[in-house]
């Protein structure tokens, strides 16, 4: 008797832990519903988008034998190119001296020749450092200092006229990279200002594998060689990121051939509770925030880098549109303990929140997707040109 009680009391717990199990599955894709209605506009406009012209645009650049473009931080969102591709040094660029195409916020799809390392600059630009007159800066960020989906002429790089400009931004980097970037490319430009640029979403970066890069001595004279007076990236790096090209396009190409997700595919999203596990970890952030250590250790590199090579790093933040998730809060907080973090050591900053403020979001941001519009680059590039005129060399 007291066996089958025993039993029947098991049974009971693990039903009812069954029954809650299922109720917080009906409750996370409740929740992912409830917040997906707050910028329900927003997805629409966007959905809408690649529907009616991005694919049509995509199509156009194929046929105009443009390839899309390798983000490096692929390499950390595919587990399978780490183990297949990455030792000990890792691509903090796109592929070299290729014709690519990006995205489309309603602008038109972007399209460009990337340089010899993978970046967005004229190419001609490498060649030309040592003869110079003009102040160089480096721009060190993410898809905002590359200027995603606006043309080669909107982008902040291309808007200060009076500098040696060189853009070192791309989709996807975050502070692990931002310290990469550092290390590899001012001791070969020697530049006069450095400016990193910080988005709301690098407060969570998850880029660690960048940090293997941290760990080679002089890694800039391995990453960056010098041939017949002029510097071009290693062979072992270019090596390297057509192997994570031509990998990302097998894949692209079975998941075109392949068959399309069914109902239960798409209903096992939320087994793991995504929506409640994220929602959580938002409020624990949000209450019991600090500056993570991935961005101080980009501050502090930065600021190493320029005392050996004598450069003046700036850093700036950009916000993210009010309007577009509710994540507002956490972006404020990350900013202000950068600014905080930046106090101590009495570096330059820049709050780009007031530059976006003065022109007013609806002109500042694109019009179908969470970048800048190109009245929104430009007014960052005249922020900084005023910052460094009447604020470092007055």
């Amino acid at each position: 008797m007291e066996q089958s009680q025993v039993k029947y009391k098991l049974l009971m717990f693990f039903l009812t832990l069954i029954i809650i199990y299922i109720f917080g599955v009906i409750g996370d894709y409740l929740l992912h519903l409830k917040q997906y209605s707050k910028r329900k506009d927003a997805n629409e406009i966007i959905t809408l988008r690649k529907q009616n012209e991005d694919r049509k645009f995509i199509a156009e650049a194929k046929s105009q034998n443009y390839v899309r473009l390798i983000y490096p931080y692929l390499i950390h969102k595919i587990p399978e190119i780490e183990k297949k591709f990455i030792k000990d040094i890792v691509p903090i660029g796109a592929q070299p001296n290729k014709y690519v195409y990006d995205c489309n916020e309603g602008y038109g799809l972007t399209k460009y020749k990337t340089d010899r390392f993978g970046l967005r600059n004229n190419d001609n630009i490498w060649d030309n450092l040592e003869l110079t007159k003009k102040e160089k800066i480096l721009y060190i960020g993410d898809s905002f200092v590359n200027g995603d989906c606006v043309d080669d002429k909107y982008i902040i790089s291309n808007n200060l006229n009076d500098f040696y400009n060189i853009n070192l931004g791309l989709s996807g980097n975050d502070p692990y990279t931002y310290s990469s970037l550092s290390k590899i490319f001012i001791p070969v430009v020697k530049p006069k200002y450095v400016v990193l640029i910080f988005f709301e979403n690098d407060n969570s970066p998850d880029g660690k594998v960048f940090l293997k890069n941290l760990k080679i001595k002089d890694i800039h004279s391995r990453y960056i060689k010098n041939s017949n007076g002029k510097i071009k990236l290693s062979n072992e790096i270019i090596k390297i990121v057509e192997n994570i090209e031509n990998y990302i396009l097998n894949i692209q190409k079975n998941k075109i051939s392949g068959s399309r997700p069914n109902i239960f595919n798409r209903a096992s999203r939320y087994f793991s509770l995504p929506t409640i596990r994220n929602t959580i970890k938002v409020m624990y952030t949000y209450y019991f925030f600090k500056i993570p250590e991935s961005t101080k250790l980009s501050i502090d590199i930065l600021n190493e880098e320029c005392k050996i090579y004598n450069c003046i790093p700036i850093y700036g933040f950009i916000p993210r549109e009010t309007s577009s998730i509710g994540l507002k809060h956490i972006g404020l907080k990350y900013k202000d303990s950068i600014e905080k973090y930046l106090n101590k050591n009495e570096n330059n900053f820049i709050d780009f929140s007031n530059t976006i403020k003065n022109i007013g979001e609806n002109k500042a941001y694109a019009l179908k997707g969470s970048h800048l519009s190109p009245d929104g680059y430009k007014s960052i590039a005249i922020t900084i040109n005023n910052f460094i005129k009447n604020q470092i060399k007055n």
